[in-house]
């Protein structure tokens, strides 16, 4: 609307001049529209339940940075861990009890013959052939050429092999020394049965541990629990043999422990943590 103001009607026409004529506009804000004000967006309650639908597809179980020979070994650790079983009839069930109980470990190593020195020299590839491939995966830098990585991983095994023989041979040394031959057989016979299950347990976990993008790891920890229980229920069962069978002082045999059993532990966790 446009407003004009004039002089009043009773002014003389002698005041009027052109300058004191006021003309005041004013403009109309009728027809103005509303100034609007956007939403406040407050964030979603069900935000957190949305899926990466667009993706799902992609998203893999296996991790793909694993070679493929390392499944092959495992295949090979399977077959002859059971064809090994299969030719002695020892199941599962009856290592875990002669693990276990005294009378199970005597008919076990009766009925089954494991205390021949070709049966007992089987079974360090046994338990040493996943483990070498668990530690080599984990602990190992591995280099592009397959071939290499190949070759390190044998010759990791057979270094683990030439130190658990030699282990084996100073401990029937000692034996003969003090006049317990008798004894320390009976404690590697019973040291065989427990290692027949590292390889077992190593065996069955690795696969998780190679092809598991995110839980890997977790398996890894689940590896080490195992054998590290295993590990303590052997040291208790030979320390019961070596009381029971013994003519060796208790002195000596603390002196075994620490040298042939805890050392060798100790050096190898220094090794995992500064590699």
């Amino acid at each position: 609307m446009l407003q004009i103001d004039t002089l009043p009607p009773y002014a003389s026409l002698a005041d009027s001049t052109a300058d004191s004529l006021q003309i005041i506009c004013a403009y109309d804000t009728l027809f103005t529209p509303i100034g609007r004000v956007e939403p406040t967006l407050h964030k979603s309650l069900f935000s957190h339940h949305l899926l990466p639908v667009e993706n799902s597809h992609e998203i893999s179980i296996m991790h793909q940075g694993s070679p493929g020979w390392l499944l092959a070994f495992i295949a090979l650790s399977i077959f002859l861990i059971c064809t090994f079983l299969r030719n002695k009839q020892i199941s599962f069930l009856d290592l875990l009890h002669s693990a276990i109980d005294s009378r199970a470990m005597d008919r076990l190593l009766r009925d089954s013959n494991l205390t021949h020195a070709t049966d007992q020299a089987i079974i360090a590839p046994l338990m040493l052939l996943p483990l070498a491939l668990v530690g080599f995966h984990s602990f190992i830098p591995h280099v592009s050429n397959l071939w290499l990585n190949i070759l390190h991983y044998i010759l990791l095994l057979a270094g683990c092999c030439i130190i658990y023989y030699s282990r084996n041979g100073i401990i029937r040394l000692l034996g003969n020394a003090f006049d317990n031959t008798d004894s320390v057989h009976l404690y590697l016979s019973s040291n065989y049965i427990y290692h027949l299950l590292y390889g077992i347990a190593a065996t069955a976990i690795s696969f998780f541990i190679f092809y598991t993008d995110r839980v890997g790891q977790t398996f890894l920890y689940i590896l080490f629990g195992t054998i590290g229980l295993l590990f303590i229920m052997r040291l208790f069962r030979g320390m019961q043999l070596f009381l029971t069978n013994s003519k060796t002082p208790k002195f000596f045999l603390f002196y075994y422990l620490c040298i042939l059993e805890i050392v060798p532990i100790i050096a190898l966790i220094k090794v995992v943590i500064y590699s």
